[in-house]
């Protein structure tokens, strides 16, 4: 951390890092001074919606929430409707996307049911192709791991990862059937921590098998599903993984206060797994921290049973907020968050000149105050879905203001851009 450092800004990105001052004519002068400057924070799991899921939330609302919550680039999971499985679909999201971002964007899709396709859409800028190990999803269908060794082959020519959420299907569908009526504790055995085990193991010797992949695990759960992950990169083999905020700070113990409400996928784990995810943060085995963004409505999360309500919750203005009250409990250095939410992310999928505060680079700056205290108001989030886990956390460090591409989008509560000032991001450019 270096004090007193002034920051010359040209065209969008950083020419200049100095502890003298800056004696050219330049048009307007920001004074940061009491304020901590990180790198803009990069978020490789987000659910912005939009399209005809835009009643849950939409370009302009979710990026939007994504600036106050300190993130400058969020990379958009493809399950959305309609989903993003081809070229055509992923113009539409682009074209539709374009016109309302406040933030950077990229998008991911899901491996076409056309594997031709999958060409078209790494030349259109996909960021990688996400696969549900546990549910059918739209695209390519599969009923057993062999049946993705094609695709995956393919897809590793092309150097992107392939986000996978690990858990089996066969689990899955066995529990459901055998408790159609089933509460909580067939939620949990439903997607167990075993279950996410058990696919992570299968597919990691898969890897083996077909070393050119690049296998990112979302949202890991389980601390042994962590070690089999350090053992992979151990061998050499391209492995990377994410958690999230509810994961590392919730455990199974919520459910009394939270109800049906606190489900998500994977659900909430052991204080066994809490602190072996912790574990796994401190020694860098988990390569992100990302937040899962998943909006919905409070009917679509209250209302039905475990096979209908809908699973996940906002996120995208509590990461921040929350690692940052971790960052003043010692739980974790200010050097390593910044690694696991701007530095990593950056080089995992190839986010070209971010990531970083250095010359050259673009001026993306996420502006904090480590001291300020905050009590977390979902009622307050410019997300439409305005509900948390973690209302009324009390905790220490909030998010003050961020740029975007050079541009002050968000500073000390005030909206200072006008939607579009993001970037559609294409990996490596």
């Amino acid at each position: 951390m270096i004090d007193d450092v002034e920051v010359l800004i040209e065209d969008g990105k950083i020419s200049r890092l100095t502890k003298l001052k800056i004696d050219k004519p330049v048009d307007n002068v920001i004074d940061l001074k009491g304020l901590l400057v990180i790198p803009g924070l990069i978020d490789v799991h987000v659910h912005l919606r939009g399209l005809n899921l835009a009643y849950k939330e939409d370009y302009d609302t979710g990026t939007l929430a994504a600036a106050f919550g300190g993130l400058s680039t969020v990379l958009d999971m493809p399950n959305t409707e309609p989903a993003t499985e081809s070229v055509e679909t992923f113009k539409l999201k682009v074209e539709a996307a374009k016109p309302k971002v406040y933030v950077n964007v990229g998008f991911y899709s899901f491996i076409p049911e056309r594997l031709s396709e999958i060409r078209r859409l790494i030349v259109e800028g996909v960021f990688g192709f996400k696969v549900f190990m546990h549910r059918v999803m739209p695209g390519y269908r599969f009923a057993v791991l062999e049946d993705l060794r094609e695709p995956f082959k393919l897809i590793s020519g092309a150097g992107l990862p392939i986000l996978v959420h690990a858990e089996k299907r066969e689990v899955y569908e066995a529990v459901k059937r055998e408790n159609p009526d089933g509460g909580l504790e067939a939620f949990e055995a439903a997607l167990s921590d075993h279950s996410e085990n058990e696919s992570v193991d299968e597919l990691t010797a898969m890897l083996r098998k077909i070393k050119q992949v690049k296998l990112h695990f979302c949202h890991i759960s389980s601390h042994v599903s962590l070690r089999r992950i350090a053992e992979a990169k151990a061998e050499g083999l391209s492995v990377s993984c994410e958690v999230t905020p509810h994961h590392l700070l919730l455990s199974k113990r919520s459910y009394e206060n939270l109800g049906i409400y606190g489900l998500v996928d994977p659900p909430l784990r052991s204080e066994a797994c809490v602190e072996g995810l912790w574990a796994g943060v401190r020694q860098s085995v988990v390569d992100c921290i990302a937040s899962d963004h998943a909006p919905h409505t409070l009917e679509e999360k209250t209302t039905g049973g475990v096979w209908n309500v809908k699973t996940g919750f906002p996120g995208l203005e509590t990461l921040l907020p929350l690692m940052l009250d971790c960052v003043n409990r010692g739980w974790l250095s200010l050097s390593k968050l910044i690694r696991l939410t701007s530095q990593n992310p950056a080089k995992i999928f190839r986010i070209a000149g971010r990531g970083s505060i250095e010359v050259g680079y673009w001026a993306d700056l996420t502006v904090v105050d480590l001291n300020e205290e905050f009590i977390l108001d979902p009622s307050r989030f410019k997300s439409k879905a305005k509900h948390s886990p973690f209302k009324g956390w009390r905790g220490r460090g909030v998010v003050k203001g961020l740029f975007v591409n050079g541009e002050p989008v968000v500073l000390n509560g005030e909206v200072l851009s006008r939607p579009g000032v993001g970037k559609l991001l294409k990996p490596g450019v």
